[in-house]
């Protein structure tokens, strides 16, 4: 049997379960991805996730009314990325779930559905990670509309083999340059699943680039180039004529995040 070289992409990513330890209850599943800074491990994932809520209105998005206090999510072993165990972090500093662990916006709060959880570090020790900004992205080739996108993640709740991702195809649907409604959003063209909230979402282009209003500029490169766009977070609304665009948080929010180091607040929009 041939040897199994993953897409380097493809190992960043977590299939996460968000479960509520006193009944041992798994609730729902998503997606998150390793992030590095300062010499320090983050995972990534979306605010929605991590509390169970609707980050416009707070509602509960469970008809049972029931929120998360636990994610759980595998991570690989070192020197053999095919081996993985099961870890549990908590989402909360107390019992009473008031005190959250995660990082959320420093300035627009659960308004930016991602949050950032510091891992301990007894993982960071223990396991092999792969953060993705330690990927060699092609960054000097900027994202423009129309590109392809591809949304790497989980979008059912089983295990899938080897703890690999999905990665399902979009396109970028506005203008990359554009802060949709004042907030760090794009969108993109896909129909997806909501296992996939927390996806980090790559661009994929195949051809001649470099190329400036027609002209050769000498820094031409042929074949693919990536770029890591941002994180998914869900499609826009729940009727049928949505349903086909899904939101990304621009890249730059996870940095604005971490640097900020405003711990979440479950109750308001704002922190």
């Amino acid at each position: 049997m041939p040897a199994i070289i993953p897409d380097p992409i493809s190992l960043t990513t977590h299939h996460l379960h968000l479960c509520f330890r006193p009944t041992d209850a798994v609730l729902s599943s998503g997606t998150g991805f390793i992030y590095e800074k300062a010499g320090t491990s983050y995972l990534v994932t979306n605010w929605h996730n991590v509390t169970g809520r609707n980050p416009l209105d707070g509602a509960c998005l469970s008809e049972t009314l029931a929120v998360p206090d636990m994610v759980s999510t595998m991570f690989r072993a070192k020197g053999n990325a095919g081996t993985s165990r099961r870890e549990n972090l908590p989402l909360y500093k107390d019992e009473a779930m008031q005190e959250p662990l995660w990082l959320c916006h420093p300035v627009h709060g659960r308004g930016v559905d991602v949050v950032a959880i510091l891992l301990p570090i007894e993982i960071i020790d223990q396991y092999q990670l792969f953060p993705i900004n330690r990927i060699e992205f092609d960054a000097s080739f900027r994202t423009e509309v129309a590109d392809d996108a591809f949304v790497v993640g989980y979008p059912f709740s089983d295990i899938t083999y080897l703890q690999l991702p999905i990665w399902k195809r979009a396109s970028v649907a506005s203008e990359p340059d554009v802060d949709l409604e004042q907030l760090p959003k794009i969108f993109i063209d896909t129909a997806t699943r909501s296992g996939l909230s927390g996806s980090p979402v790559v661009m994929q282009r195949v051809g001649l680039h470099g190329v400036s209003g027609g002209k050769l500029t000498g820094s031409e490169i042929i074949g693919r180039i990536r770029n890591f766009i941002g994180v998914y977070s869900g499609r826009i609304g729940k009727d049928e004529s949505k349903a086909q665009l899904g939101i990304v948080w621009k890249a730059r929010v996870i940095d604005e995040i971490i640097d900020g180091g405003v711990h979440g607040d479950v109750t308001t929009a704002q922190v």
